[in-house]
């Protein structure tokens, strides 16, 4: 697979702020074994249905190599999550990550208290099948 000059964004307090590296596209297998991460709300908010929302959660600490997927069934009647992040920018999966933050689109308008079940992340351990290569600073 031929690698590629690509820009990483990330956020900062002065807005989008990119590095540009070389990258390649990564291979690998996922286990047949998995488990589950519960997302809770780490803080009330008020949800407006149809509005889009960053939200505090209690932090989720994933191990490298660990892939995590939103479940598609939501267990909370008020809110969606749409993406989870560590609120520090990017987050590769070949690195221990931890997620700060979550995404949320409102269904309804309420009340999201905090403790509350917002999602479920499916995280599944993967398998690199050739040697991944770490993408190399071009320029800053």
């Amino acid at each position: 697979m031929a690698s590629q000059i690509i820009q990483i964004v990330s956020a900062s307090e002065q807005g989008p702020e990119r590095i540009t590296v070389e990258a390649s596209p990564y291979e690998f297998t996922i286990a047949t074994r998995a488990k589950w991460e519960m997302i809770i709300a780490g803080e009330d908010v008020t949800i407006a249905k149809g509005a889009f929302e960053k939200i505090k959660i209690m932090e989720i600490n994933l191990q490298q190599d660990l892939l995590a997927l939103l479940c598609a069934f939501t267990p909370h009647p008020l809110v969606s999550v749409v993406r989870v992040g560590s609120g520090d920018g990017v987050a590769p999966v070949e690195t221990d990550r931890h997620i700060k933050v979550a995404y949320i689109l409102g269904q309804e308008t309420g009340e999201i208290k905090e403790g509350d079940l917002i999602g479920v992340l499916n995280v599944l351990p993967i398998m690199f099948t050739h040697e991944a290569t770490k993408p190399v600073l071009v320029k800053e």
